[in-house]
């Protein structure tokens, strides 16, 4: 029997690396992306569900569907974010909820069902969680506070899984990566040397070795992948 994998926002520029890399690894991944999406092709090891995260029920609904046909959940990829810059002064209250919304609740939505329904699965269950250097540089985080702040909170729901690892057997690992080399940032920052930044392709090799044999004995791991940038 194959594994299984979710994978929110799998049509994203992350997204559709991680997608593929964990395909050819030979997960059965079932994707997520927006709805009103009208591209919800697939094949036989990856399909994809259109799903509002942001709203608790619709995630667990989404879960307890891919839980009912599979029987298990392996790994749970949380790709799905956005990105603000505001300092805290400036920061209004809908920008806050916005980044939470998109960064926190996302993640958070898809693992509490998970964590639930999946209490008594004795295999290894991989969370995988995208955190952001800004957490980490309160330099710079002053300048990206709902985008930080979002994020650090990532950090904290890892740590929390984590106590518990030791009877679950659900093992959270914080991705933070670099600037991503994807067409947006190439666009936002045209002058910049694109070969110091971190490919798609290389987070999604990290990511798909934690979550196979190799990332096995990996605890509590904050890997931070920066590349030059």
């Amino acid at each position: 029997m194959s594994k299984i994998a979710i994978i929110t926002g799998a049509k994203g520029n992350l997204g559709k690396a991680v997608t593929q890399k964990m395909a050819s690894t030979g997960y059965s991944v079932i994707g997520t992306t927006e709805p009103g999406k009208d591209d919800q092709s697939g094949d036989e090891q990856v399909t994809y569900k259109a799903v509002n995260l942001t709203d608790p029920e619709a995630a667990h609904s989404f879960v307890e569907e891919v839980i009912s046909i599979h029987g298990k959940i392996d790994a749970t990829i949380c790709l799905v974010g956005g990105f603000d810059m505001a300092t805290l002064p400036e920061t209004s209250h809908e920008a806050l909820q916005k980044m939470i919304n998109l960064n926190f609740f996302t993640a958070f939505n898809t693992i509490q069902p998970i964590l639930r329904l999946l209490k008594d699965q004795t295999e290894r269950k991989s969370i995988i969680l995208i955190s952001a250097k800004p957490v980490f540089e309160p330099d710079v985080a002053k300048e990206v506070f709902p985008y930080a702040l979002s994020k650090t909170m990532i950090l904290k729901m890892a740590e929390v899984i984590n106590a518990d690892s030791r009877k679950s057997n659900t093992i959270a690992t914080v991705i933070v990566p670099g600037i991503i080399d994807t067409p947006p940032n190439r666009v936002a920052m045209p002058d910049a040397n694109f070969a110091d930044w971190v490919g798609p392709e290389s987070i999604a090799e990290k990511i798909a070795f934690i979550c196979g044999a190799g990332g096995e004995d990996l605890r509590e791991t904050v890997l931070k992948i920066y590349g030059n940038s």
